[in-house]
Protein backbone atom coordinates (compact mmCIF):
# COMPACT_ATOMS: atom_id res chain seq x y z
CA UNK A 1 0.00 0.00 0.00
CA UNK A 2 1.19 3.57 -0.64
CA UNK A 3 1.17 5.94 2.16
CA UNK A 4 0.64 3.35 4.79
CA UNK A 5 1.13 5.91 7.62
CA UNK A 6 -0.31 8.71 6.03
CA UNK A 7 -3.62 6.64 5.60
CA UNK A 8 -3.22 5.75 9.15
CA UNK A 9 -3.51 9.36 10.39
CA UNK A 10 -6.51 9.68 8.30
CA UNK A 11 -8.42 6.44 9.25
CA UNK A 12 -7.66 7.87 12.99
CA UNK A 13 -8.91 11.46 11.94
CA UNK A 14 -11.92 10.39 10.74
CA UNK A 15 -12.19 7.36 13.14
CA UNK A 16 -12.24 4.49 10.38
CA UNK A 17 -10.76 1.08 10.66
CA UNK A 18 -10.31 -0.38 7.05
CA UNK A 19 -7.43 1.47 5.41
CA UNK A 20 -8.65 0.19 2.21
CA UNK A 21 -11.18 2.62 2.93
CA UNK A 22 -8.73 5.27 1.86
CA UNK A 23 -7.66 3.13 -1.70
CA UNK A 24 -9.17 6.23 -3.65
CA UNK A 25 -6.88 8.90 -1.41
CA UNK A 26 -3.65 9.52 -3.36
CA UNK A 27 -0.46 10.32 -0.37
CA UNK A 28 2.59 11.78 -1.18
CA UNK A 29 3.92 9.14 -2.38
CA UNK A 30 1.48 7.75 -4.56
CA UNK A 31 0.78 11.02 -6.05
CA UNK A 32 4.68 11.15 -7.15
CA UNK A 33 3.86 8.18 -8.84
CA UNK A 34 0.96 9.04 -10.85
CA UNK A 35 3.10 12.32 -11.87
CA UNK A 36 5.31 10.24 -13.49
CA UNK A 37 2.89 9.18 -15.81
CA UNK A 38 1.31 12.27 -16.75
CA UNK A 39 2.20 14.52 -19.62
CA UNK A 40 0.47 18.21 -20.72
CA UNK A 41 -2.39 16.36 -22.51
CA UNK A 42 -3.39 14.53 -19.09
CA UNK A 43 -4.21 18.18 -17.58
CA UNK A 44 -5.68 19.60 -20.57
CA UNK A 45 -9.50 18.81 -21.80
CA UNK A 46 -8.66 19.35 -25.66
CA UNK A 47 -6.38 22.14 -27.39
CA UNK A 48 -7.22 25.75 -27.25
CA UNK A 49 -8.93 27.47 -29.66
CA UNK A 50 -7.61 31.30 -28.84
CA UNK A 51 -4.72 31.02 -25.90
CA UNK A 52 -5.98 34.69 -24.87
CA UNK A 53 -9.59 33.46 -23.37
CA UNK A 54 -10.10 30.88 -20.79
CA UNK A 55 -12.38 27.74 -21.72
CA UNK A 56 -11.92 27.33 -25.36
CA UNK A 57 -10.92 23.92 -24.94
CA UNK A 58 -11.83 22.33 -28.19
CA UNK A 59 -12.39 19.31 -25.88
CA UNK A 60 -10.50 16.36 -28.17
CA UNK A 61 -8.59 14.90 -24.99
CA UNK A 62 -11.83 14.39 -22.98
CA UNK A 63 -12.81 12.44 -26.17
CA UNK A 64 -9.69 10.75 -26.51
CA UNK A 65 -9.76 10.32 -22.66
CA UNK A 66 -6.47 11.42 -22.52
CA UNK A 67 -7.53 13.99 -20.03
CA UNK A 68 -7.10 12.43 -16.56
CA UNK A 69 -6.31 15.42 -14.04
CA UNK A 70 -6.95 18.52 -12.56
CA UNK A 71 -4.88 19.23 -9.79
CA UNK A 72 -6.69 22.93 -9.15
CA UNK A 73 -10.51 23.42 -8.34
CA UNK A 74 -11.88 25.21 -5.89
CA UNK A 75 -15.14 24.69 -4.21
CA UNK A 76 -18.00 26.87 -2.54
CA UNK A 77 -16.31 26.86 0.78
CA UNK A 78 -13.89 29.51 -1.15
CA UNK A 79 -14.13 31.17 -4.33
CA UNK A 80 -15.65 28.57 -6.44
CA UNK A 81 -19.50 28.30 -7.22
CA UNK A 82 -20.16 24.27 -6.82
CA UNK A 83 -20.51 21.94 -3.72
CA UNK A 84 -17.65 19.76 -3.35
CA UNK A 85 -20.11 16.70 -4.04
CA UNK A 86 -21.14 18.01 -7.27
CA UNK A 87 -17.38 18.32 -8.35
CA UNK A 88 -16.66 14.98 -6.65
CA UNK A 89 -19.67 13.74 -9.30
CA UNK A 90 -18.42 15.87 -12.14
CA UNK A 91 -14.79 14.27 -12.15
CA UNK A 92 -16.37 10.28 -11.15
CA UNK A 93 -17.84 11.09 -14.45
CA UNK A 94 -14.61 11.48 -16.25
CA UNK A 95 -13.09 9.03 -14.39
CA UNK A 96 -15.24 6.07 -15.44
CA UNK A 97 -15.58 6.86 -18.52
CA UNK A 98 -11.77 6.73 -18.53
CA UNK A 99 -11.70 3.82 -16.49
CA UNK A 100 -14.05 1.91 -19.13
CA UNK A 101 -12.06 2.82 -21.92
CA UNK A 102 -8.41 2.03 -20.92
CA UNK A 103 -8.55 1.31 -17.03
CA UNK A 104 -7.39 4.26 -16.13
CA UNK A 105 -9.52 7.02 -13.69
CA UNK A 106 -9.39 10.54 -12.78
CA UNK A 107 -6.90 12.28 -10.30
CA UNK A 108 -8.75 14.90 -8.49
CA UNK A 109 -7.40 17.88 -6.07
CA UNK A 110 -9.97 20.21 -4.17
CA UNK A 111 -7.57 23.49 -3.70
CA UNK A 112 -9.74 26.12 -1.72
CA UNK A 113 -8.02 29.16 -1.47
CA UNK A 114 -7.28 29.44 2.74
CA UNK A 115 -9.56 26.87 4.00
CA UNK A 116 -9.51 23.19 4.36
CA UNK A 117 -13.07 22.67 5.07
CA UNK A 118 -14.16 20.67 1.59
CA UNK A 119 -10.91 18.65 1.62
CA UNK A 120 -12.22 17.38 4.90
CA UNK A 121 -15.64 16.76 3.17
CA UNK A 122 -14.29 15.39 0.50
CA UNK A 123 -12.53 12.91 2.04
CA UNK A 124 -15.73 11.84 4.11
CA UNK A 125 -17.42 11.09 1.10
CA UNK A 126 -14.97 8.89 -0.98
CA UNK A 127 -14.57 6.73 2.06
CA UNK A 128 -18.29 6.64 2.54
CA UNK A 129 -18.42 4.03 -1.10
CA UNK A 130 -15.07 2.67 -1.76
CA UNK A 131 -16.71 0.97 -5.02
CA UNK A 132 -18.48 4.41 -6.26
CA UNK A 133 -14.90 5.92 -5.88
CA UNK A 134 -12.68 3.25 -7.18
CA UNK A 135 -11.67 4.62 -10.53
CA UNK A 136 -11.03 8.35 -9.00
CA UNK A 137 -7.97 9.96 -6.81
CA UNK A 138 -8.84 12.30 -4.39
CA UNK A 139 -5.17 14.56 -3.51
CA UNK A 140 -6.35 16.38 -0.22
CA UNK A 141 -4.89 20.06 -0.78
CA UNK A 142 -5.36 23.88 -0.20
CA UNK A 143 -3.98 26.91 -2.16
CA UNK A 144 -2.51 28.83 0.60
CA UNK A 145 -2.40 32.76 -0.55
CA UNK A 146 1.17 34.29 0.13
CA UNK A 147 2.72 37.63 -0.35
CA UNK A 148 6.42 38.24 -0.68
CA UNK A 149 8.81 41.57 -0.77
CA UNK A 150 12.45 40.03 -0.23
CA UNK A 151 13.14 39.25 -3.83
CA UNK A 152 16.37 41.54 -5.42
CA UNK A 153 15.28 44.41 -7.12
CA UNK A 154 11.65 43.95 -6.26
CA UNK A 155 9.60 46.92 -6.23
CA UNK A 156 5.95 45.91 -5.25
CA UNK A 157 4.56 43.29 -3.12
CA UNK A 158 4.03 39.77 -5.04
CA UNK A 159 1.52 37.85 -4.85
CA UNK A 160 2.07 33.96 -5.21
CA UNK A 161 0.08 31.22 -4.75
CA UNK A 162 1.28 27.67 -3.08
CA UNK A 163 -0.42 24.99 -3.61
CA UNK A 164 -0.24 22.45 -0.69
CA UNK A 165 -0.96 18.83 -1.64
CA UNK A 166 -1.65 15.25 0.45
CA UNK A 167 -2.47 17.09 3.98
CA UNK A 168 -3.80 15.88 6.69
CA UNK A 169 -6.89 19.01 6.72
CA UNK A 170 -7.50 17.99 10.31
CA UNK A 171 -4.30 18.92 11.79
CA UNK A 172 -4.65 21.26 14.17
CA UNK A 173 -1.27 23.41 13.38
CA UNK A 174 -2.79 23.56 9.96
CA UNK A 175 -6.62 24.29 10.32
CA UNK A 176 -5.08 26.93 13.23
CA UNK A 177 -2.94 29.00 10.78
CA UNK A 178 -5.74 29.34 8.35
CA UNK A 179 -8.61 30.42 10.55
CA UNK A 180 -6.41 32.61 11.80
CA UNK A 181 -5.40 34.25 8.93
CA UNK A 182 -9.15 34.36 7.57
CA UNK A 183 -10.10 35.78 10.73
CA UNK A 184 -7.48 38.53 10.18
CA UNK A 185 -8.47 39.25 7.12
CA UNK A 186 -12.30 39.80 7.84
CA UNK A 187 -11.42 41.87 10.15
CA UNK A 188 -9.05 44.22 8.20
CA UNK A 189 -11.54 43.98 5.32
CA UNK A 190 -14.68 45.67 7.41
CA UNK A 191 -11.72 48.08 8.88
CA UNK A 192 -10.97 48.76 5.43
CA UNK A 193 -14.75 49.45 4.39
CA UNK A 194 -15.19 51.54 7.13
CA UNK A 195 -12.39 53.87 6.10
CA UNK A 196 -13.99 53.94 2.65
CA UNK A 197 -16.75 54.98 4.00
CA UNK A 198 -15.59 57.71 6.28
CA UNK A 199 -13.20 58.95 3.22
CA UNK A 200 -15.92 59.09 0.87
CA UNK A 201 -19.13 60.01 3.16
CA UNK A 202 -20.24 63.39 0.96
CA UNK A 203 -20.61 61.28 -2.32
CA UNK A 204 -22.25 58.38 -0.47
CA UNK A 205 -24.37 60.60 1.07
CA UNK A 206 -25.09 62.23 -2.33
CA UNK A 207 -25.79 59.10 -4.47
CA UNK A 208 -27.66 57.32 -1.29
CA UNK A 209 -25.48 54.69 -1.35
CA UNK A 210 -24.10 52.12 1.59
CA UNK A 211 -21.68 49.78 1.23
CA UNK A 212 -21.54 46.43 2.96
CA UNK A 213 -19.19 43.78 2.69
CA UNK A 214 -22.00 41.57 1.48
CA UNK A 215 -22.76 43.45 -1.18
CA UNK A 216 -18.79 43.28 -1.62
CA UNK A 217 -18.96 39.68 -1.86
CA UNK A 218 -21.31 39.93 -5.47
CA UNK A 219 -18.06 40.91 -7.23
CA UNK A 220 -15.44 38.71 -4.86
CA UNK A 221 -17.16 36.14 -2.93
CA UNK A 222 -14.07 35.85 -0.72
CA UNK A 223 -13.96 39.12 0.89
CA UNK A 224 -16.56 37.99 3.68
CA UNK A 225 -14.77 34.77 4.23
CA UNK A 226 -11.20 36.17 4.82
CA UNK A 227 -9.63 34.43 2.19
CA UNK A 228 -7.21 36.00 -0.60
CA UNK A 229 -6.70 39.63 -0.81
CA UNK A 230 -8.37 42.35 0.37
CA UNK A 231 -7.03 45.47 -1.54
CA UNK A 232 -7.97 44.47 -4.89
CA UNK A 233 -11.70 43.12 -4.06
CA UNK A 234 -12.20 45.99 -2.38
CA UNK A 235 -11.24 48.73 -4.91
CA UNK A 236 -13.49 46.74 -7.97
CA UNK A 237 -16.28 47.29 -5.08
CA UNK A 238 -15.79 50.52 -4.68
CA UNK A 239 -15.15 51.52 -8.09
CA UNK A 240 -18.21 49.43 -9.67
CA UNK A 241 -20.24 50.35 -7.24
CA UNK A 242 -19.99 53.63 -7.26
CA UNK A 243 -20.17 54.14 -11.14
CA UNK A 244 -23.32 51.67 -11.25
CA UNK A 245 -25.45 54.27 -8.76
CA UNK A 246 -24.29 57.43 -10.45
CA UNK A 247 -24.50 56.47 -14.24
CA UNK A 248 -27.78 54.23 -13.28
CA UNK A 249 -29.41 54.50 -10.18
CA UNK A 250 -29.28 57.87 -9.90
CA UNK A 251 -30.07 58.53 -13.44
CA UNK A 252 -33.98 58.76 -13.88
CA UNK A 253 -33.74 58.72 -17.57
CA UNK A 254 -32.11 55.52 -17.90
CA UNK A 255 -34.30 54.11 -14.93
CA UNK A 256 -37.04 54.66 -17.21
CA UNK A 257 -35.52 53.14 -19.91
CA UNK A 258 -35.01 50.22 -18.78
CA UNK A 259 -38.36 49.87 -16.65
CA UNK A 260 -40.13 50.71 -20.05
CA UNK A 261 -37.98 47.89 -21.11
CA UNK A 262 -39.09 45.00 -18.79
CA UNK A 263 -35.33 44.71 -17.80
CA UNK A 264 -35.28 42.44 -15.02
CA UNK A 265 -34.05 43.81 -11.72
CA UNK A 266 -31.71 40.98 -11.27
CA UNK A 267 -29.67 42.21 -14.20
CA UNK A 268 -28.99 45.51 -12.62
CA UNK A 269 -26.45 45.03 -10.18
CA UNK A 270 -23.16 46.89 -10.31
CA UNK A 271 -21.27 43.58 -10.84
CA UNK A 272 -22.91 42.37 -13.68
CA UNK A 273 -20.60 44.37 -16.39
CA UNK A 274 -17.30 43.35 -14.59
CA UNK A 275 -18.40 39.35 -15.12
CA UNK A 276 -20.16 39.68 -19.00
CA UNK A 277 -16.93 41.87 -19.89
CA UNK A 278 -14.84 40.63 -17.97
CA UNK A 279 -11.66 40.82 -20.66
CA UNK A 280 -12.12 44.17 -20.77
CA UNK A 281 -10.51 44.61 -16.77
CA UNK A 282 -7.22 43.83 -17.68
CA UNK A 283 -4.98 47.21 -16.06
CA UNK A 284 -4.56 49.67 -13.08
CA UNK A 285 -7.37 52.01 -15.05
CA UNK A 286 -10.17 49.88 -13.29
CA UNK A 287 -12.82 52.59 -12.99
CA UNK A 288 -12.46 53.82 -16.51
CA UNK A 289 -13.00 50.57 -18.02
CA UNK A 290 -15.89 50.06 -15.40
CA UNK A 291 -17.71 53.19 -17.21
CA UNK A 292 -17.28 51.60 -20.92
CA UNK A 293 -18.41 47.95 -19.84
CA UNK A 294 -21.22 49.47 -18.51
CA UNK A 295 -21.96 51.40 -21.35
CA UNK A 296 -21.82 48.42 -23.28
CA UNK A 297 -23.68 46.30 -21.33
CA UNK A 298 -26.98 49.53 -21.18
CA UNK A 299 -26.50 48.67 -24.99
CA UNK A 300 -26.81 44.83 -24.85
CA UNK A 301 -29.64 44.59 -21.88
CA UNK A 302 -31.73 46.80 -24.58
CA UNK A 303 -30.64 45.61 -28.17
CA UNK A 304 -28.85 48.35 -28.78
CA UNK A 305 -32.33 50.25 -29.25
CA UNK A 306 -30.97 53.09 -27.05
CA UNK A 307 -27.14 53.74 -28.32
CA UNK A 308 -26.05 54.82 -24.80
CA UNK A 309 -23.32 56.71 -24.62
CA UNK A 310 -21.98 57.49 -21.18
CA UNK A 311 -20.34 61.07 -20.30
CA UNK A 312 -17.13 60.60 -18.99
CA UNK A 313 -16.56 60.30 -14.89
CA UNK A 314 -16.70 63.77 -13.22
CA UNK A 315 -13.26 65.35 -11.93
CA UNK A 316 -15.09 65.49 -8.73
CA UNK A 317 -15.99 61.44 -8.56
CA UNK A 318 -12.99 60.99 -10.27
CA UNK A 319 -11.38 62.01 -7.20
CA UNK A 320 -13.13 60.67 -4.84
CA UNK A 321 -12.21 57.41 -6.42
CA UNK A 322 -8.64 57.82 -6.71
CA UNK A 323 -8.30 58.32 -2.93
CA UNK A 324 -10.60 54.98 -2.21
CA UNK A 325 -7.79 53.28 -4.16
CA UNK A 326 -5.29 54.96 -1.94
CA UNK A 327 -7.61 53.66 0.91
CA UNK A 328 -7.39 49.81 -0.50
CA UNK A 329 -4.33 49.52 -0.85
CA UNK A 330 -3.17 50.28 2.72
CA UNK A 331 -4.96 46.84 3.84
CA UNK A 332 -2.05 45.09 1.07
CA UNK A 333 1.52 45.05 2.24
CA UNK A 334 4.38 46.38 0.76
CA UNK A 335 8.03 46.29 0.93
CA UNK A 336 7.64 48.94 3.87
CA UNK A 337 4.94 47.80 5.67
CA UNK A 338 4.26 43.87 7.00
CA UNK A 339 0.34 43.18 7.54
CA UNK A 340 -0.06 39.86 9.95
CA UNK A 341 -3.37 39.04 8.12
CA UNK A 342 -1.34 38.15 4.66
CA UNK A 343 1.54 35.13 5.04
CA UNK A 344 4.66 35.71 3.69
CA UNK A 345 5.70 33.15 1.38
CA UNK A 346 9.20 32.41 2.88
CA UNK A 347 7.33 32.27 5.90
CA UNK A 348 4.66 29.59 5.10
CA UNK A 349 6.92 27.70 3.57
CA UNK A 350 9.45 27.08 6.59
CA UNK A 351 5.75 26.60 8.44
CA UNK A 352 4.66 24.12 6.05
CA UNK A 353 7.73 22.12 6.69
CA UNK A 354 6.61 21.78 10.21
CA UNK A 355 3.53 20.18 9.39
CA UNK A 356 3.32 16.88 9.98
CA UNK A 357 2.01 16.04 6.09
CA UNK A 358 2.15 17.82 2.81
CA UNK A 359 4.55 19.24 -0.53
CA UNK A 360 4.05 22.39 -2.65
CA UNK A 361 3.19 23.50 -6.31
CA UNK A 362 3.54 27.00 -7.18
CA UNK A 363 0.52 27.45 -8.53
CA UNK A 364 0.54 29.52 -12.03
CA UNK A 365 3.90 30.72 -11.85
CA UNK A 366 3.73 33.01 -15.15
CA UNK A 367 1.13 34.90 -13.37
CA UNK A 368 3.73 36.18 -10.80
CA UNK A 369 3.76 40.04 -11.75
CA UNK A 370 7.44 40.09 -12.65
CA UNK A 371 6.59 43.84 -13.81
CA UNK A 372 7.31 44.49 -10.09
CA UNK A 373 11.09 43.78 -9.99
CA UNK A 374 13.50 45.08 -11.73
CA UNK A 375 15.26 42.33 -13.45
CA UNK A 376 15.01 39.81 -16.62
CA UNK A 377 12.53 37.26 -16.35
CA UNK A 378 15.26 34.64 -16.39
CA UNK A 379 16.68 36.18 -13.50
CA UNK A 380 14.09 36.94 -11.89
CA UNK A 381 12.92 33.02 -11.93
CA UNK A 382 16.15 32.25 -11.27
CA UNK A 383 16.62 33.94 -7.91
CA UNK A 384 12.64 32.71 -7.07
CA UNK A 385 13.14 29.13 -7.79
CA UNK A 386 16.42 28.95 -5.65
CA UNK A 387 14.91 30.58 -2.71
CA UNK A 388 11.49 28.35 -3.10
CA UNK A 389 13.74 25.43 -2.55
CA UNK A 390 15.89 26.52 0.23
CA UNK A 391 12.77 27.51 2.37
CA UNK A 392 10.75 24.65 1.07
CA UNK A 393 13.50 22.10 1.14
CA UNK A 394 12.38 18.57 0.51
CA UNK A 395 8.67 20.10 0.57
CA UNK A 396 9.07 21.62 -2.27
CA UNK A 397 9.16 19.74 -4.80
CA UNK A 398 7.08 20.74 -7.94
CA UNK A 399 5.28 23.82 -9.76
CA UNK A 400 2.81 23.64 -12.14
CA UNK A 401 3.91 24.01 -15.22
CA UNK A 402 0.59 22.68 -17.12
CA UNK A 403 -1.63 25.46 -15.80
CA UNK A 404 -4.55 25.65 -18.15
CA UNK A 405 -6.03 28.85 -17.20
CA UNK A 406 -3.13 31.87 -18.64
CA UNK A 407 -5.10 33.71 -20.60
CA UNK A 408 -2.40 36.85 -21.29
CA UNK A 409 0.83 36.64 -23.84
CA UNK A 410 2.61 38.35 -21.07
CA UNK A 411 1.76 34.89 -19.11
CA UNK A 412 2.97 32.84 -22.13
CA UNK A 413 6.37 35.11 -22.43
CA UNK A 414 7.43 33.78 -18.95
CA UNK A 415 6.93 30.56 -19.60
CA UNK A 416 10.17 29.68 -21.48
CA UNK A 417 11.99 31.51 -18.32
CA UNK A 418 10.70 29.62 -16.07
CA UNK A 419 10.93 26.30 -17.30
CA UNK A 420 14.72 26.81 -17.86
CA UNK A 421 15.44 28.76 -14.60
CA UNK A 422 13.91 25.28 -12.99
CA UNK A 423 15.26 22.53 -14.41
CA UNK A 424 18.53 22.31 -11.72
CA UNK A 425 15.95 21.81 -9.26
CA UNK A 426 14.55 18.67 -11.04
CA UNK A 427 11.15 19.81 -9.37
CA UNK A 428 8.02 17.73 -10.60
CA UNK A 429 5.50 18.65 -12.89
CA UNK A 430 1.91 19.54 -11.99
CA UNK A 431 -1.04 20.86 -13.81
CA UNK A 432 -4.55 22.14 -13.43
CA UNK A 433 -7.41 24.01 -14.54
CA UNK A 434 -8.01 26.37 -11.48
CA UNK A 435 -11.91 25.70 -11.98
CA UNK A 436 -14.06 27.52 -10.09
CA UNK A 437 -17.82 26.76 -11.66
CA UNK A 438 -20.01 23.18 -11.23
CA UNK A 439 -16.99 20.78 -13.54
CA UNK A 440 -13.35 19.89 -13.74
CA UNK A 441 -13.29 20.80 -17.56
CA UNK A 442 -13.21 24.51 -17.58
CA UNK A 443 -12.65 27.27 -15.38
CA UNK A 444 -15.71 28.93 -15.28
Amino acid sequence: MFDADYKKTLANEIKIENLSLLDSVAGENELKFLLSKLDEQSFSPGNRTDKNKIDTFDLSNIKKHKFCANLHVHTNASDGTAPVEELLEAALKIANDNAAFDGSGFLLSVTDHDTVENAQKALQIVVSDKEKYKNLKLVLGVEISTTATEFLNQQKTLDIHTLLYCINPFEKRLTDFLQKKMKLKYELALKTLDNLKNALSCLLDELNLSLTLGEAAKIHPMITKGQDEVSHPLKKYIFARTLFSFYVDNNNEILEILKNENIDNELLSYEKPVFKYKNMFNNERYFYIYKDALEKYLNFLTGNKYSFALPAIPDYIEQYLLKAKEICELSHPDKYRSLEAFSDFFQTLEFINTLEYGITSIAHPARINTNYVNSDNLTFYEEFWHRYKTAGKDRAFAYEKYYQSYSSSKHYERLKAIDLSSQKFNFVYTGGIDSHGAGVCSRA
